[in-house]
């Protein structure tokens, strides 16, 4: 009878111990409510603006990184670096506002970025359009994602988003300029 009390004691505890480690995910610490339940401040806009926004900011800013290594165009470089650095600071300050509305960023499920099959080895000159070309059709998904949330009910949101917008639109425009 003894060892079956300590056998489910200890199967107990290991239970208890394994579910709490769900609760964080990567550096990113959340409370096991909003892990387990994802009950959340944000509004359907609001969520869906931060997810999206941050999964797509990751991407510029992972394959920026990726271009002023292995780029060959100064000019190219140059504009991975500012987008870079620029995307940077919008995961921050999404990072910010998901926390204030309870909202779990990065997703768990979330994909990692990851260069197309062949471009991993492709030469310079090709990886670089390829990266304008993407780059391009994620700053505009961005800046669509920031104007609908410009008019967005949560004032920090909205203003953010009023703030951020110019900066973005002219990125866009110099990216455009390079294609």
């Amino acid at each position: 009878m003894n060892k079956k009390i300590a056998l489910l004691g200890l199967s107990t505890f290991a239970c208890v111990l394994s579910m709490s480690s769900c609760t964080s995910v990567g550096e990113h610490k959340a409370s096991p409510e909003l892990y387990y339940t994802n009950f959340t401040q944000a509004d359907s806009e609001e969520y869906n603006f931060l997810r999206t926004a941050y999964q797509l900011a990751s991407d510029e800013v992972e394959f920026a990184k990726i271009i002023a290594q292995k780029g060959s165009s100064a000019n190219v470089k140059s504009l991975a670096a500012n987008l870079a650095n620029q995307y940077s600071g919008v995961l921050t300050k999404i990072s910010e506002l998901a926390k204030n509305a309870d909202v779990l960023i990065p997703f768990p499920a979330a994909s990692k970025f990851e260069l197309k099959d062949g471009l991993d080895s492709a030469q310079s000159g090709v990886l670089e359009k390829e990266f304008l070309k993407h780059s391009l059709h994620n700053q505009e998904r961005i800046i669509h994602q920031f104007e609908s949330v410009e008019r967005n009910t949560k004032v920090a949101t909205n203003r953010y988003a009023s703030e951020i917008l110019p900066a973005l639109e002219k990125t866009a425009e110099e990216t455009k300029a390079l294609l």
